[in-house]
Formats: structure tokens, C-alpha cells, sequence
């Protein structure tokens, strides 16, 4: 019943996540938030305006979130998995988005009282539809909820405060749901969008069979003048910069066999393996009737009477194994512990002797014959088998803190020159791991080559003042501090800066010009593409069957197409037109089915709802936006860092 209640609460936290989720996944790297210079309380993971998050909440959050991936990943989540897939950084996300969510219900007066957390309490069940906390219709008691709470590491406090924030959550996207409204007009499109379909014939005339032509400076600077308006150039910053090498650190970090035998000691319990067992399947399906369970079932009580009278297993599995996962490799499953496969399944394997062959066994995929390959106890993995993951983790470890503190260092010294610091300041402070560097003038979403991709140097660049050194940002390269030397601001640009894309648009306008007179050329109006196929040696293409939003099988997206498709009858030929980065295209309607009334009258309350909800997920998804703008968040890069974050 423990397990049960431990699945239970995971998928609780499940649905607490999924609300958030849809919102904030991966909007932590482009913030803007503040970063706490180390005079952040050791108990405090991040300041939202005056309210904390604290260390043990972003903590407990943190392992929640782990346990969740795992499920998904099982053995193949890692520590390194969750740093590139910046773990803490989601998790500190979801917390502050957490916070902005129960603030604005608190704005609309929408709260959980103490009877509504009691009264889902009570309805929870687990997998097999039982209650959790009731038996015989009467609470299981205080002692028993307690204890029940304890096996998975939760005081009814916080269990009951997520409960709270899972039933607030969910009022909130309520009230956003049911405050919106879908018109007819608006319903009636998203349902044509589907199922209004077209089915054409086209040609498709390359631009590449047109030769681009050569553009003189001249006649570039003729079409730029009479196109400024395409090429006003964005805000673009300059900066000087110190990298903190993180591969010359590397180099110098040491460690021992006796720090891999601390770590190891201390953390004895990563180090644990459950049992395991090594198993291989054959897998009969069936759906469940009668009939399909009758017949899965044979083939399953034959395949174990030939595999016990000496047929391969893993001949029988390629042959007649129903799981396309597995079939290929004779049904071998490989290794696994405990709560990784259903119940009867997991019941028969643990309970087999190595060498056995078992079953027929029925879950709700089948039938299966299992053979049982062998099985390794419950251990603790001795050191020389985890010393090399240790000791890199070790180093990483190492390697990351050391980077960090040099460069907080760099960014102490050299605020000590005050806010006008230049480039000079700056290479004076280089050394044997760091090296000086100067950006050329950047957009917002260019990288730096030397560094690679970094929207955190990205943002950085772009909100600080001239002069003004930076914390330490992190790089694919190591840590950085950087000071903006200069800034150009947005306007018309001249000529010579955008001479070689204008005449690059200039070609490619020709080309095109050229292309879709050549098609035009070879299909008089009406032409049917089999003709123009015939002159130009191409071929008619006739895709599948698509909607009013595309794409067109071959031809994409394109409104002009889409458009002159859907607003004609069946026989007509339309175009050329054409098709960006392709060529021309010349299309025939060939079908159109239309709207089918009766359908959409059937389908428009679920189809009301389905925008219902997506309008609601874009009112919140701005309401965040706004709060993170109007607030400021500072984030305690010393507790990130400790949970493999970049600090």
C-alpha cells in the first residue's frame, strides 16, 4: 500500500508540474534575472521581490523533479543528463512561476480552505482504485496518515501544502478557462483547419534551372534605396571580456584516491543497486475479449511446450514476439530492478528461478513467456567498479567551483575601477587560465565564435551599462566577465553595411522573376501542369490530401498557394507561383471535400473547450511574462551550484 501511495503522490506532483509546465519549460535561460553576489542567506535559494524561496523547498522540489525523470529515463538519467538538461535552473523556474501563480489568485480571491485539502485527501486512491487514506469508509487515523507520509519522506505540513497548491492551481486555470469566450466564427475555423481538405497535382520548376545573374554595386545601391525600410539594423553591442579557460583549470585539478574514497563513503547510499533481474519476453497481444485472450493464450501455452521440448527462445521471439522492442533482439529485455515493469509481469520474474522459462503470464498487454536469464542480489557497487565516475564528477566538480571563484574574483577586482571599466582594465587582469577577448559588435542572439552559443552572455550584454562589469556568466567555455564597450543603437543602415545582402536579395529576386516567367512560359494560361511538365523534362507530383493550413506535401506552407487552393473549385489551375526557397510551382485542384456542417454541430462543445483552454494557457503564459518583467528575482547561484546548476 506504501508503493501505492508513493505512485499516487508522484502523479499528484505530476499534475502540479503539467500546470506550471505548460508555461515556463526552458523560459529560465532569457529571464533577465538578478543574481545574489554571495551575501544571499545559505537558507535562501531565491528573493521574488520580498518573498523567499527557501533552500530546502527548491531542495525538496529538486529531488521530486529527479524522481520524475527517472521514471522516464530509469538508468540512463545522470547527473550529467540533469546538468545538460539545466535541472535546477527548471526547477528554481517552476518554483518562482509557482509563486506569481498563487499571487494572482490571491488577486482574484481565489483560495483552498482546509475542508477542500481534507476532501481530496480523502478521495485519493491508487492504482487499483482504493482509497489511500480510508478504509471501511472511515479515515485511516492520524498515526497511520503520519507514518504513511513518513515512508515517503513527507510531513502531512508539506503534503498538505502541495495538495493546497494542486487544488489553487487548478481553481486558477479555471477561472481563466471559464472567464474566456470562443466565438462561432472562431470555433468554425479551427474545425475547417482540420477537415477541410484539398488534393492537387502540381510541377515544380527549380530556381536552380534559372542561372543567378551577377549584380553590379550600382544596381544594388539603386534597389537598397528603394528598399530601406528591409534593412534597418537592431541594436548591436560591443564588449571586452575575460574567459576563466575551464580546460586549463581542468588540467590543474587533483584528485586523490583517498577524496574518490571520502565521496564514495559519504554518499554510500548512490552507490546502492537493488536486485535485478535479467530477463527475455515473447509477447502475444491481445485487446482484451475473449476471443483475442483465447487465442494469444495458445499461441503462448505452444511456444512454451516447444522452447521446454528444446526450441531456441530467441528463435521463437524473432519469429512470433508481438513487441516490435524487443522481437529483433530474441525478446531480451536486458536488466532491471523492481517498478519497472507491471505488477504480474515483475511478480513472475522475481519470483522464478534463473533459467526458468514462465508463463503464459497475462497483463494487460498479452500474453507473455518469459525466460528468466539470471538474477544479482541487492548490492552496494564496490568502489573500484564507481571510482572512475567518481573521480570525474570529482574533477567537474572541482573544475566548475574553481572557475567560479576566479571569476568572482575577476568581477571584484575589477569593479574596483568603478563603472567606466575598459577593455585595457581588463586584459591587464588576464593570466596563465584566463584570456582577454573583445567581441566584434553583436546582435542580441549572436554568439560569440571564440565561445560558442550563450544566451547568458547573451543577456548580459544587453543589460548592462557601458562601463559596467559584469557577474560571472557561464559560457560553453568556462566562466566569463564582460564589460560593454560600446553600444550602437537601432536605425537605417548604409549602404556599405549591407552590401553583400542586398545584392545576395537582389540575385535572388531576379532569379525567381526569372523562374516563374520560364514556368509561365511553358503554360499558357489554363495549362494543365502535365503540360508544362512535358516541355520542362519535370515531373507532376500529386501529394496527399491536406488542410486549409497545409503544408502542401513538397510545397510547404504558403498562403498565396493555400489561398488560390481552397478558394477554387476542382479542375481549376492556378498559378505560377512562387514557392520561397524552391522554385515556381504551377497547381491543379484536383478534390475538395467541404465543410461538413453535421460534423462540426457534433464536435463544436469539445472543440469550444479545446480553444477555451488554449486562450486560458495564453493569458497565463502573458500574465507571467508581465510578473517577471515588473519583478525582481534574485537567485542564490551558490545553492544552483550545488545541485550541478551553473552558479
Amino acid at each position: 500500500m506504501l508503493k501505492a501511495f508513493r505512485e499516487n503522490f508522484k502523479h499528484l506532483k505530476w499534475v502540479l508540474w503539467l500546470v506550471i509546465g505548460v508555461f515556463v519549460i526552458f523560459v529560465f535561460v532569457d529571464w533577465g534575472m538578478g543574481t545574489t553576489r554571495g551575501t544571499a542567506e545559505q537558507d535562501v535559494a531565491a528573493h521574488v521581490g520580498s518573498f523567499r524561496i527557501t533552500t530546502a523547498e527548491f531542495q525538496r522540489e529538486y529531488r521530486d523533479s529527479e524522481d520524475r525523470y527517472k521514471q522516464i529515463y530509469g538508468k540512463n538519467f545522470t547527473p550529467e543528463l540533469a546538468k545538460a538538461m539545466k535541472l535546477p535552473e527548471q526547477v528554481i523556474t517552476g518554483l518562482v512561476d509557482r509563486h506569481f501563480f498563487k499571487e494572482e489568485a490571491a488577486r482574484l480571491g481565489i483560495s483552498v480552505t482546509d475542508d477542500e485539502v481534507m476532501a481530496r485527501v480523502l478521495k485519493m486512491k491508487d492504482n487499483q482504485g482504493r482509497p489511500i487514506f480510508v478504509r471501511d469508509g472511515v479515515f485511516v487515523g492520524e498515526a497511520t496518515y503520519r507514518r504513511m507520509l513518513a515512508g515517503a519522506n513527507m510531513t502531512p505540513a508539506d503534503f498538505e501544502n502541495q495538495t493546497r497548491n494542486q487544488a489553487l492551481l487548478e481553481k486558477l486555470n479555471r477561472f481563466f478557462t471559464e472567464s474566456t469566450f470562443v466565438t462561432d466564427d472562431e470555433a468554425e475555423a479551427d474545425f475547417a483547419s482540420r477537415t477541410v481538405k484539398a488534393k492537387v497535382s502540381y510541377v515544380l520548376l527549380p530556381s536552380a534551372r534559372s542561372a543567378a545573374p551577377a549584380i553590379a554595386d550600382a544596381e544594388a545601391e539603386v534597389y537598397f534605396k528603394a528598399n530601406q525600410a528591409a534593412y534597418v539594423l537592431p541594436e548591436k553591442r560591443k564588449a571586452a571580456y575575460l574567459l576563466v579557460d575551464s580546460t586549463k583549470i581542468r588540467s590543474a585539478i587533483n584528485v586523490s584516491d583517498a577524496d574518490v574514497a571520502a565521496e564514495y563513503n559519504a554518499n554510500l547510499d548512490q552507490f546502492k543497486k537493488k536486485e535485478e533481474v535479467h530477463a527475455r519476453h515473447i509477447l502475444y497481444k491481445s485487446d482484451g475479449t475473449p476471443a483475442q485472450d483465447t487465442a494469444a493464450k495458445a499461441k503462448a501455452d505452444s511456444a512454451v511446450k516447444r522452447i521446454k521440448a528444446g526450441a531456441s527462445f530467441e528463435a521463437v521471439a524473432k519469429a512470433e514476439s508481438d513487441d516490435p522492442g524487443s522481437k529483433a533482439s530474441g525478446g531480451d529485455l536486458g536488466s532491471f530492478d523492481r517498478g519497472r515493469m507491471v505488477k504480474e509481469f515483475e511478480d513472475a520474474v522475481f519470483g522464478a528461478d534463473p533459467g526458468a522459462v514462465v508463463g503464459p503470464v497475462k497483463t494487460p498487454f498479452g500474453f507473455h513467456v518469459i525466460q528468466v536469464v539470471g538474477k544479482t542480489a541487492e548490492r552496494t557497487q564496490p568502489i573500484f567498479e564507481v571510482s572512475a565516475m567518481i573521480r570525474q564528477r570529482l574533477i567537474d566538480q572541482r573544475t566548475a567551483d574553481e572557475a567560479r571563484r576566479v571569476a568572482r574574483d575577476l568581477s571584484d577586482r575589477a569593479r574596483k575601477k568603478g563603472d567606466n571599466v575598459s577593455a585595457d582594465d581588463l586584459r591587464k587582469l588576464a593570466g596563465a587560465t584566463v584570456t582577454f577577448g573583445e567581441t566584434e559588435f553583436l546582435s542580441r542572439n549572436d554568439a560569440v565564435p571564440a565561445l560558442g552559443p550563450s544566451p547568458a552572455f547573451g543577456q548580459a550584454l544587453f543589460s548592462q551599462k557601458v562601463g559596467e562589469t559584469s557577474d560571472p556568466v557561464s559560457s560553453t567555455r568556462g566562466e566569463t566577465v564582460l564589460v560593454v564597450q560600446e553600444v550602437r543603437k537601432p536605425g537605417p543602415a548604409q549602404f556599405a553595411e549591407v552590401k553583400s545582402r542586398v545584392i545576395a536579395d537582389l540575385a535572388r529576386k531576379k532569379q525567381d522573376e526569372a523562374t516563374l516567367a520560364a514556368l509561365g512560359g511553358a503554360a499558357p494560361a489554363g495549362s494543365a501542369p502535365e503540360a508544362a511538365a512535358a516541355k520542362l523534362g519535370l515531373k507532376v507530383e500529386t501529394p496527399e490530401a491536406f488542410g486549409k493550413s497545409g503544408p502542401i506535401p513538397g510545397l510547404g506552407t504558403g498562403k498565396e498557394i493555400l489561398d488560390a487552393v481552397f478558394a477554387s473549385s476542382p479542375g481549376e489551375v492556378k498559378g505560377p507561383f512562387l514557392v520561397a526557397g524552391q522554385g515556381a510551382a504551377l497547381v491543379k485542384v484536383l478534390e475538395k471535400n467541404p465543410f461538413d456542417r453535421k460534423a462540426f454541430d457534433a464536435q463544436k462543445p469539445q472543440i469550444v473547450d479545446q480553444l477555451k483552454n488554449q486562450k486560458s494557457g495564453r493569458i497565463l503564459q502573458t500574465l507571467l511574462v508581465r510578473r517577471r518583467a515588473e519583478s525582481k528575482i534574485d537567485i542564490n547561484k551558490d545553492v544552483l551550484a550545488r545541485f550541478g546548476g551553473n552558479g
